[in-house]
């Protein structure tokens, strides 16, 4: 199974990455708008190769498949959770949506410590501010508590 999956989601990586390159790359300013898609194809495909060089190294017998398994409860979680993010993500605003989003799915859906959760929350919003807003430029959205989570 994971051969059939590391293949498909590589296949797939060849696809974007052949995509990603018709558009321009890098402009006089910086970054342009195939940065971001060839360098999320690059990692799909390293990241499907992994998958598959995993398979080939535990070389399993053939195994039931199962589709969900026994967390279907947390995948189903995380499934509203994305929708949730994505639906409310103008109204609220990036960061306060980051956090909320962290927090329910590492406090209540991963069971992680206060500490934990509270670290994670912290080194990705600082990861994501620098990168979006300091890196690439781009605009995020602003929630009406914005001004207390982001600096100006």
């Amino acid at each position: 199974m994971d051969y059939i999956s590391g293949g498909a989601l590589f296949l797939f990586a060849l696809l974007l990455f052949f995509q990603a390159r018709t558009l321009t790359i890098w402009g006089e300013f910086g970054p342009s708008s195939g940065f971001f898609p060839l360098i999320l194809a690059l990692l799909l495909g390293l990241l499907s190769l992994a998958i598959i060089i995993r398979a080939w190294l535990q070389n399993h017998s053939i195994q039931k498949i199962k589709i969900l398994g026994p967390k279907k409860r947390k995948f189903f979680l995380y499934l509203a959770l994305f929708f949730a993010f994505g639906f409310f993500l103008k109204t609220i605003g990036y960061f306060l949506m980051l956090v909320a989003f962290l927090a329910f799915i590492l406090k209540f859906v991963e069971k992680q410590s206060w500490k934990t959760t509270l670290g994670i929350i912290a080194i990705s919003a600082a990861v994501s501010y620098f990168l979006f807003v300091n890196f690439l430029s781009v605009p995020l959205p602003e929630g009406p508590l914005s001004l207390l989570f982001v600096p100006k």
